[in-house]
């Protein structure tokens, strides 16, 4: 089986929700039949060291959360995608309001989590994110 590595930015200011996302996508890649893949994970706790990590390490996977100390995460999004077109990016929100739901997915999110998450909801995640790289 050939592996292949993917480097997964977690852009949160807690830095527990940050690690949770990490145990979550470690344990559960083996149920999303990823076994294959090899996650490198970059943490950034607000969105200037997030910009400077998604340049440098180009993620395939980024998981964002809305409220960031210094600066909107959708405008973080929009940035991202202006920058990479084709990466996931997967929005975090304590706050799951119908607007940003909707704005999210307008800017290019290509999914949505509600914190506290589930490993079901990252599970659904992961395997959005599988069919997003079978496309690709």
């Amino acid at each position: 089986m050939r592996r292949e590595t993917h480097t997964v930015l977690l852009v949160d200011d807690q830095e527990f929700t940050r690690q949770l996302l990490q145990n979550n996508l470690t344990h559960l890649k083996l149920e999303a039949r990823l076994e294959k893949y090899i996650w490198s994970f970059q943490h950034a706790h607000n969105a200037s060291l997030a910009l400077k990590l998604f340049n440098m390490y180009q993620p395939e996977l980024v998981f964002l959360d809305i409220e960031l100390p210094d600066q909107s995460g959708l405008q973080l999004l929009r940035r991202f995608k202006e920058i990479n077109p084709d990466c996931f990016v997967v929005m975090v929100s304590g706050v799951s309001t119908l607007n940003n739901v909707k704005e999210s997915i307008s800017s290019g999110a290509s999914s949505f989590v509600v914190k506290p998450f589930f490993g079901e909801k990252i599970l659904s995640v992961l395997s959005k994110f599988k069919q997003h790289c079978a496309k690709a």
